[in-house]
Protein backbone atom coordinates (compact mmCIF):
# COMPACT_ATOMS: atom_id res chain seq x y z
CA UNK A 1 0.00 0.00 0.00
CA UNK A 2 1.40 3.40 -0.95
CA UNK A 3 2.04 5.84 1.89
CA UNK A 4 0.62 8.59 -0.35
CA UNK A 5 -2.85 7.16 0.25
CA UNK A 6 -2.71 8.92 3.63
CA UNK A 7 -1.21 12.14 2.27
CA UNK A 8 -3.48 13.63 -0.40
CA UNK A 9 -1.44 16.85 -0.53
CA UNK A 10 1.37 14.78 -2.09
CA UNK A 11 0.86 13.47 -5.62
CA UNK A 12 2.92 12.05 -8.46
CA UNK A 13 2.65 13.78 -11.84
CA UNK A 14 4.80 12.79 -14.80
CA UNK A 15 7.06 10.85 -12.46
CA UNK A 16 7.65 13.94 -10.25
CA UNK A 17 6.54 14.31 -6.64
CA UNK A 18 4.28 17.34 -6.14
CA UNK A 19 3.30 19.03 -2.91
CA UNK A 20 -0.08 20.59 -3.57
CA UNK A 21 0.42 22.01 -7.10
CA UNK A 22 4.17 22.60 -6.87
CA UNK A 23 6.93 20.33 -8.16
CA UNK A 24 9.33 19.36 -5.38
CA UNK A 25 12.11 19.12 -7.95
CA UNK A 26 11.44 22.72 -9.01
CA UNK A 27 11.65 23.84 -5.39
CA UNK A 28 14.92 21.97 -4.84
CA UNK A 29 16.46 23.53 -7.94
CA UNK A 30 15.33 27.04 -7.04
CA UNK A 31 16.08 27.09 -3.31
CA UNK A 32 18.73 24.42 -2.94
CA UNK A 33 18.87 21.48 -0.57
CA UNK A 34 18.33 20.43 2.12
CA UNK A 35 14.97 22.19 2.15
CA UNK A 36 11.91 22.01 4.39
CA UNK A 37 8.59 22.34 2.53
CA UNK A 38 5.12 22.58 4.13
CA UNK A 39 1.60 22.31 2.72
CA UNK A 40 -0.57 25.12 4.10
CA UNK A 41 -3.78 23.45 3.03
CA UNK A 42 -2.83 20.19 4.75
CA UNK A 43 -2.24 22.10 7.99
CA UNK A 44 -5.67 23.69 7.68
CA UNK A 45 -7.32 20.33 6.91
CA UNK A 46 -5.70 18.62 9.89
CA UNK A 47 -6.69 21.44 12.23
CA UNK A 48 -10.32 21.35 11.10
CA UNK A 49 -10.45 17.57 11.43
CA UNK A 50 -9.36 17.55 15.05
CA UNK A 51 -11.45 20.64 15.87
CA UNK A 52 -14.60 19.04 14.45
CA UNK A 53 -13.92 15.77 16.29
CA UNK A 54 -14.04 17.52 19.68
CA UNK A 55 -16.65 20.17 18.85
CA UNK A 56 -19.31 18.45 20.98
CA UNK A 57 -17.25 19.29 24.08
CA UNK A 58 -17.10 23.00 23.17
CA UNK A 59 -13.37 22.34 22.94
CA UNK A 60 -10.60 24.79 22.14
CA UNK A 61 -7.29 23.92 20.52
CA UNK A 62 -3.96 25.01 21.94
CA UNK A 63 -1.45 24.12 19.22
CA UNK A 64 1.69 22.52 20.68
CA UNK A 65 4.14 25.11 19.49
CA UNK A 66 7.23 22.95 20.12
CA UNK A 67 6.24 20.80 17.12
CA UNK A 68 6.82 23.69 14.71
CA UNK A 69 7.33 27.30 15.79
CA UNK A 70 7.85 29.02 12.45
CA UNK A 71 5.97 32.33 12.58
CA UNK A 72 4.15 31.68 9.32
CA UNK A 73 2.90 28.33 10.61
CA UNK A 74 1.77 30.02 13.83
CA UNK A 75 -0.06 32.66 11.79
CA UNK A 76 -1.95 29.92 9.96
CA UNK A 77 -3.05 28.40 13.26
CA UNK A 78 -4.05 31.79 14.66
CA UNK A 79 -6.21 32.45 11.59
CA UNK A 80 -8.07 29.22 12.37
CA UNK A 81 -8.83 30.28 15.95
CA UNK A 82 -6.20 28.24 17.74
CA UNK A 83 -4.41 29.17 20.92
CA UNK A 84 -0.94 27.91 21.86
CA UNK A 85 0.64 25.42 24.20
CA UNK A 86 4.19 26.67 24.80
CA UNK A 87 7.12 25.23 26.74
CA UNK A 88 9.61 28.12 26.93
CA UNK A 89 9.78 31.88 27.16
CA UNK A 90 11.07 31.81 23.58
CA UNK A 91 7.81 30.24 22.49
CA UNK A 92 5.86 32.79 24.55
CA UNK A 93 7.75 35.50 22.67
CA UNK A 94 7.04 33.90 19.29
CA UNK A 95 3.36 33.41 20.13
CA UNK A 96 2.83 37.02 21.15
CA UNK A 97 4.85 38.18 18.11
CA UNK A 98 2.53 36.09 15.92
CA UNK A 99 -0.44 37.94 17.43
CA UNK A 100 -1.89 35.38 19.87
CA UNK A 101 -3.86 36.65 22.86
CA UNK A 102 -1.70 35.85 25.94
CA UNK A 103 -4.77 34.45 27.68
CA UNK A 104 -4.97 31.82 24.91
CA UNK A 105 -1.37 30.79 25.53
CA UNK A 106 -0.76 28.12 28.17
CA UNK A 107 2.84 27.85 29.36
CA UNK A 108 3.62 24.25 30.28
CA UNK A 109 7.30 23.97 31.12
CA UNK A 110 9.39 21.85 33.44
CA UNK A 111 12.14 22.82 35.92
CA UNK A 112 11.67 26.51 35.17
CA UNK A 113 13.83 29.18 36.68
CA UNK A 114 12.65 32.19 38.67
CA UNK A 115 13.46 34.39 35.67
CA UNK A 116 11.40 32.28 33.28
CA UNK A 117 8.38 32.30 35.57
CA UNK A 118 8.74 36.04 36.07
CA UNK A 119 8.79 36.60 32.30
CA UNK A 120 5.62 34.51 31.97
CA UNK A 121 3.84 36.42 34.76
CA UNK A 122 4.61 39.73 33.06
CA UNK A 123 3.49 38.34 29.69
CA UNK A 124 -0.01 37.57 30.97
CA UNK A 125 -0.12 33.94 29.81
CA UNK A 126 -1.75 31.08 31.72
CA UNK A 127 0.88 29.22 33.75
CA UNK A 128 0.66 25.45 34.01
CA UNK A 129 2.56 24.50 37.17
CA UNK A 130 4.62 21.31 37.27
CA UNK A 131 5.80 21.11 40.90
CA UNK A 132 5.43 22.49 44.42
CA UNK A 133 8.87 24.07 43.96
CA UNK A 134 7.62 26.03 40.94
CA UNK A 135 4.49 27.02 42.82
CA UNK A 136 6.53 28.52 45.65
CA UNK A 137 8.66 30.53 43.21
CA UNK A 138 5.53 31.73 41.44
CA UNK A 139 3.95 32.90 44.69
CA UNK A 140 7.09 34.83 45.52
CA UNK A 141 7.04 36.53 42.11
CA UNK A 142 3.35 37.43 42.26
CA UNK A 143 3.62 38.84 45.78
CA UNK A 144 6.66 40.95 44.88
CA UNK A 145 4.96 42.29 41.76
CA UNK A 146 1.51 42.40 43.36
CA UNK A 147 0.24 40.78 40.18
CA UNK A 148 -2.47 38.17 39.74
CA UNK A 149 -1.86 35.25 37.40
CA UNK A 150 -4.08 32.52 35.98
CA UNK A 151 -2.81 29.03 36.74
CA UNK A 152 -3.48 25.35 36.22
CA UNK A 153 -1.56 22.33 37.46
CA UNK A 154 -0.10 19.49 35.45
CA UNK A 155 -1.19 16.17 36.97
CA UNK A 156 0.63 12.90 36.26
CA UNK A 157 -2.08 10.22 35.76
CA UNK A 158 0.43 7.35 35.89
CA UNK A 159 -0.71 5.84 32.59
CA UNK A 160 1.40 4.04 29.99
CA UNK A 161 0.65 5.62 26.58
CA UNK A 162 2.12 2.61 24.71
CA UNK A 163 4.50 4.71 22.65
CA UNK A 164 8.28 5.19 22.42
CA UNK A 165 9.82 5.48 25.88
CA UNK A 166 11.28 8.88 25.01
CA UNK A 167 7.82 10.09 24.00
CA UNK A 168 6.09 8.90 27.20
CA UNK A 169 5.37 11.66 29.71
CA UNK A 170 2.58 10.31 31.94
CA UNK A 171 4.31 7.27 33.45
CA UNK A 172 4.57 7.13 37.23
CA UNK A 173 8.36 7.47 37.01
CA UNK A 174 8.20 10.38 34.56
CA UNK A 175 9.80 13.71 35.45
CA UNK A 176 6.60 15.55 34.50
CA UNK A 177 3.68 16.65 36.63
CA UNK A 178 2.28 16.29 40.13
CA UNK A 179 0.96 13.01 41.45
CA UNK A 180 -2.51 13.03 42.98
CA UNK A 181 -1.78 13.84 46.63
CA UNK A 182 0.88 16.38 45.65
CA UNK A 183 -1.57 17.97 43.24
CA UNK A 184 -4.27 18.22 45.91
CA UNK A 185 -1.78 19.94 48.21
CA UNK A 186 -0.75 22.32 45.41
CA UNK A 187 -4.36 23.32 44.66
CA UNK A 188 -4.94 23.94 48.38
CA UNK A 189 -1.88 26.21 48.61
CA UNK A 190 -2.90 28.08 45.47
CA UNK A 191 -6.48 28.54 46.65
CA UNK A 192 -5.23 30.31 49.78
CA UNK A 193 -3.16 32.87 47.83
CA UNK A 194 -4.94 35.99 46.60
CA UNK A 195 -2.69 36.40 43.55
CA UNK A 196 -3.30 32.92 42.11
CA UNK A 197 -6.43 32.49 40.03
CA UNK A 198 -7.00 28.75 39.58
CA UNK A 199 -8.54 28.18 36.15
CA UNK A 200 -7.71 24.64 35.11
CA UNK A 201 -6.06 21.26 35.26
CA UNK A 202 -3.76 19.65 32.73
CA UNK A 203 -2.32 16.30 31.73
CA UNK A 204 -0.22 15.11 28.82
CA UNK A 205 0.64 11.43 28.68
CA UNK A 206 2.87 11.28 25.62
CA UNK A 207 3.26 11.66 21.88
CA UNK A 208 2.63 9.53 18.78
CA UNK A 209 -0.11 7.59 20.56
CA UNK A 210 -1.91 5.02 18.38
CA UNK A 211 -4.50 3.59 20.79
CA UNK A 212 -7.52 5.17 22.48
CA UNK A 213 -7.16 3.13 25.68
CA UNK A 214 -4.45 5.30 27.27
CA UNK A 215 -6.59 8.41 26.69
CA UNK A 216 -9.66 6.73 28.14
CA UNK A 217 -7.81 5.53 31.24
CA UNK A 218 -5.94 8.80 31.86
CA UNK A 219 -8.97 11.03 31.29
CA UNK A 220 -11.11 8.91 33.63
CA UNK A 221 -8.48 9.35 36.35
CA UNK A 222 -8.34 13.08 35.67
CA UNK A 223 -12.12 13.45 35.97
CA UNK A 224 -12.13 11.59 39.29
CA UNK A 225 -9.52 14.02 40.58
CA UNK A 226 -11.52 17.01 39.29
CA UNK A 227 -14.50 15.73 41.28
CA UNK A 228 -12.25 15.43 44.32
CA UNK A 229 -11.15 19.05 43.88
CA UNK A 230 -14.75 20.22 44.07
CA UNK A 231 -15.71 17.94 46.96
CA UNK A 232 -12.68 18.57 49.17
CA UNK A 233 -11.60 22.10 48.21
CA UNK A 234 -14.70 23.58 46.61
CA UNK A 235 -12.80 24.28 43.38
CA UNK A 236 -14.63 24.38 40.05
CA UNK A 237 -12.39 24.70 37.00
CA UNK A 238 -12.77 26.80 33.86
CA UNK A 239 -11.01 24.16 31.74
CA UNK A 240 -9.75 20.61 31.64
CA UNK A 241 -6.72 20.22 29.37
CA UNK A 242 -6.25 16.67 28.09
CA UNK A 243 -2.96 17.40 26.29
CA UNK A 244 -2.21 16.11 22.81
CA UNK A 245 -0.25 13.21 21.38
CA UNK A 246 -2.50 11.69 18.69
CA UNK A 247 -0.20 9.86 16.30
CA UNK A 248 0.19 10.18 12.56
CA UNK A 249 0.86 7.59 9.86
CA UNK A 250 4.60 7.23 9.28
CA UNK A 251 4.39 3.74 7.65
CA UNK A 252 1.78 2.37 5.21
CA UNK A 253 0.91 -0.62 7.44
CA UNK A 254 1.05 1.28 10.74
CA UNK A 255 -1.73 1.17 13.31
CA UNK A 256 -3.30 4.59 13.89
CA UNK A 257 -6.35 6.24 15.44
CA UNK A 258 -8.61 9.05 14.30
CA UNK A 259 -9.40 12.09 16.49
CA UNK A 260 -13.09 11.05 16.49
CA UNK A 261 -12.13 7.79 18.23
CA UNK A 262 -10.33 9.69 20.97
CA UNK A 263 -13.25 12.08 21.41
CA UNK A 264 -15.68 9.16 21.67
CA UNK A 265 -13.53 7.47 24.32
CA UNK A 266 -13.70 10.27 26.88
CA UNK A 267 -16.51 11.32 29.20
CA UNK A 268 -16.59 14.61 31.12
CA UNK A 269 -19.12 13.18 33.64
CA UNK A 270 -19.28 16.31 35.83
CA UNK A 271 -22.10 18.30 37.40
CA UNK A 272 -20.75 21.50 35.85
CA UNK A 273 -19.31 22.29 32.41
CA UNK A 274 -15.67 23.33 32.16
CA UNK A 275 -14.43 23.68 28.59
CA UNK A 276 -12.10 21.07 27.16
CA UNK A 277 -8.66 22.05 25.86
CA UNK A 278 -6.65 19.82 23.51
CA UNK A 279 -3.04 20.34 22.50
CA UNK A 280 -2.30 18.68 19.15
CA UNK A 281 1.05 19.43 17.58
CA UNK A 282 2.33 16.57 15.45
CA UNK A 283 -1.21 15.72 14.26
CA UNK A 284 -1.66 19.17 12.74
CA UNK A 285 1.74 19.77 11.15
CA UNK A 286 3.55 16.44 11.06
CA UNK A 287 2.50 15.10 7.67
CA UNK A 288 2.28 18.58 6.15
CA UNK A 289 6.06 18.82 5.84
CA UNK A 290 8.81 17.11 3.88
CA UNK A 291 12.56 17.55 3.65
CA UNK A 292 14.16 17.58 0.21
CA UNK A 293 17.76 16.45 0.02
CA UNK A 294 20.11 15.84 -2.90
CA UNK A 295 22.00 12.61 -3.51
CA UNK A 296 25.72 13.36 -3.40
CA UNK A 297 27.11 9.82 -3.39
CA UNK A 298 26.07 6.32 -4.42
CA UNK A 299 28.40 3.87 -2.73
CA UNK A 300 28.56 0.08 -2.71
CA UNK A 301 30.60 -1.92 -0.20
CA UNK A 302 30.91 -5.73 -0.10
CA UNK A 303 28.03 -5.65 2.40
CA UNK A 304 25.71 -2.74 1.64
CA UNK A 305 24.61 -0.14 -0.85
CA UNK A 306 24.61 3.39 0.50
CA UNK A 307 23.04 6.59 -0.73
CA UNK A 308 24.83 9.65 0.62
CA UNK A 309 22.82 12.87 0.87
CA UNK A 310 23.49 16.53 1.67
CA UNK A 311 21.71 16.48 5.05
CA UNK A 312 22.26 14.77 8.38
CA UNK A 313 20.71 14.61 11.81
CA UNK A 314 21.53 18.28 12.16
CA UNK A 315 18.60 18.78 9.73
CA UNK A 316 16.27 15.95 10.86
CA UNK A 317 17.15 14.52 14.27
CA UNK A 318 14.25 12.09 14.76
CA UNK A 319 15.81 9.00 13.09
CA UNK A 320 18.97 9.29 15.18
CA UNK A 321 17.25 10.25 18.44
CA UNK A 322 14.17 7.99 18.35
CA UNK A 323 15.05 5.43 15.66
CA UNK A 324 12.09 7.06 13.95
CA UNK A 325 10.85 5.82 10.59
CA UNK A 326 10.30 8.33 7.78
CA UNK A 327 9.24 7.15 4.34
CA UNK A 328 11.61 8.25 1.57
CA UNK A 329 10.74 8.82 -2.09
CA UNK A 330 12.97 9.69 -5.04
CA UNK A 331 11.22 12.94 -5.92
CA UNK A 332 12.33 13.00 -9.56
CA UNK A 333 11.47 9.29 -10.06
CA UNK A 334 8.42 9.13 -7.80
CA UNK A 335 6.39 6.98 -10.19
CA UNK A 336 9.05 4.25 -10.55
CA UNK A 337 9.01 1.03 -8.57
CA UNK A 338 11.74 0.16 -6.09
CA UNK A 339 14.46 -2.11 -7.48
CA UNK A 340 17.40 -1.90 -5.09
CA UNK A 341 17.75 -1.77 -1.31
CA UNK A 342 19.78 1.08 0.15
CA UNK A 343 20.77 2.61 3.45
CA UNK A 344 20.51 6.40 3.28
CA UNK A 345 23.43 8.01 5.05
CA UNK A 346 23.70 11.60 6.21
CA UNK A 347 26.69 13.87 5.70
CA UNK A 348 27.79 14.25 9.32
CA UNK A 349 30.92 12.66 10.71
CA UNK A 350 28.87 10.32 12.96
CA UNK A 351 28.13 6.60 12.62
CA UNK A 352 24.62 7.23 13.91
CA UNK A 353 23.86 9.71 11.14
CA UNK A 354 21.52 7.50 9.14
CA UNK A 355 18.35 8.93 7.61
CA UNK A 356 16.85 5.54 6.77
CA UNK A 357 17.91 1.90 6.48
CA UNK A 358 17.07 -0.89 4.03
CA UNK A 359 14.77 1.10 1.78
CA UNK A 360 13.74 -0.28 -1.61
CA UNK A 361 14.07 2.52 -4.14
CA UNK A 362 14.33 2.97 -7.93
CA UNK A 363 17.80 3.16 -9.44
CA UNK A 364 19.39 6.12 -7.65
CA UNK A 365 22.03 8.37 -9.17
CA UNK A 366 24.03 11.33 -7.95
CA UNK A 367 21.97 14.49 -8.33
CA UNK A 368 18.63 12.81 -7.66
CA UNK A 369 16.33 14.50 -5.14
CA UNK A 370 15.01 12.50 -2.20
CA UNK A 371 11.92 13.53 -0.28
CA UNK A 372 11.84 12.54 3.39
CA UNK A 373 8.18 12.56 4.40
CA UNK A 374 6.33 13.54 7.59
CA UNK A 375 8.94 16.05 8.71
CA UNK A 376 6.60 18.91 9.60
CA UNK A 377 6.74 18.21 13.33
CA UNK A 378 9.94 18.06 15.36
CA UNK A 379 11.94 18.68 12.22
CA UNK A 380 13.33 22.17 11.82
CA UNK A 381 12.71 22.97 15.50
CA UNK A 382 15.22 20.25 16.47
CA UNK A 383 17.81 21.20 13.85
CA UNK A 384 21.26 22.49 14.75
CA UNK A 385 24.57 23.70 13.39
CA UNK A 386 26.40 20.55 14.49
CA UNK A 387 29.56 19.95 12.44
CA UNK A 388 29.22 23.69 11.62
CA UNK A 389 26.58 22.81 9.07
CA UNK A 390 24.09 25.42 7.90
CA UNK A 391 20.43 25.18 8.83
CA UNK A 392 18.12 24.80 5.81
CA UNK A 393 15.54 27.16 4.38
CA UNK A 394 11.79 26.64 4.82
CA UNK A 395 9.09 26.96 2.15
CA UNK A 396 5.32 27.23 2.52
CA UNK A 397 3.16 25.98 -0.39
CA UNK A 398 -0.43 27.06 -0.94
CA UNK A 399 -1.96 25.66 -4.10
CA UNK A 400 0.04 27.01 -7.04
CA UNK A 401 1.91 29.54 -4.89
CA UNK A 402 4.93 29.08 -2.67
CA UNK A 403 6.74 31.34 -0.24
CA UNK A 404 10.15 31.42 1.37
CA UNK A 405 9.33 31.58 5.09
CA UNK A 406 12.85 31.17 6.46
CA UNK A 407 16.14 31.88 4.74
CA UNK A 408 18.92 29.32 4.68
CA UNK A 409 21.79 29.96 7.07
CA UNK A 410 24.87 31.67 5.66
CA UNK A 411 28.43 30.98 6.76
CA UNK A 412 28.44 34.29 8.63
CA UNK A 413 25.53 33.02 10.78
CA UNK A 414 27.92 30.47 12.27
CA UNK A 415 29.96 33.24 13.91
CA UNK A 416 27.33 35.96 14.32
CA UNK A 417 27.17 35.64 18.12
CA UNK A 418 30.79 34.75 18.78
CA UNK A 419 33.19 37.17 20.48
CA UNK A 420 36.95 36.71 20.31
CA UNK A 421 38.94 38.08 23.31
CA UNK A 422 41.36 40.87 22.39
CA UNK A 423 44.46 38.85 23.29
CA UNK A 424 43.46 36.21 20.72
CA UNK A 425 42.87 38.65 17.88
CA UNK A 426 46.64 38.77 17.31
CA UNK A 427 46.87 35.02 16.77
Amino acid sequence: MSILKYKPHLTVRDNILYIEDISTVELAEKFGTPLYVYSENRIRENYKKIYNAFKKFNAEIRFACKANSNLSILKILKSLGSGLDVVSIGEIYLGILAGFDPEKIIYTGVNRSYEELDFAVQSGVVLNIDSISELKKLINICEKREKEVKISFRVNPEVDPKTHEKLSTGLKLSKFGLHEEQALKAYKIAKENKYLNIVGIHMHIGSQITSVEPYKEAFSKLILFVKRLKKELGIELDFIDMGGGIGIVYKPDQKFIEPEQVAESIDMDLDYEPKLLIEPGRYIVGDSGIVLTRVTTVKETPYKKFIGVDMGFNVLLRPAMYNAHHEVLVANKAGEEGKEVFDIAGNLCESGDMIAKERKLPKVEEGDILAVLDAGAYGYVMSSNYNSMLKPAEILVNGKDYYLIRERDSLSDLVAKQIIPKHLLRC
